[in-house]
């Protein structure tokens, strides 16, 4: 997986929850099966999605593990 490339989110991490402050768990659940593009990385191998078209809010990213990703061919 590199920075630009397509993937779809698969699946949620256990433990999730919704806070007044922030929709955590119904923020992943909007994205899950959309088509979405790798921003970047962090140094535990964790990747960083941009949600803006999702949620409508400008800059708006979640991090995820690769395992719940899925590449999507070019």
């Amino acid at each position: 997986m590199k920075i630009g490339e397509k993937v779809r989110l698969v699946g949620i991490p256990d433990g999730l929850e919704d806070q007044p402050d922030f929709p955590t768990k119904s923020t992943f659940e909007k994205c899950v099966g959309r088509e979405l593009v790798i921003a970047g990385f962090n140094d535990i191998g964790m990747v960083d999605i941009g949600i803006e078209f999702v949620t409508g809010s400008v800059g708006e990213t979640i991090w995820v593990e690769r395992n719940f990703l899925e590449l999507i061919p070019k």
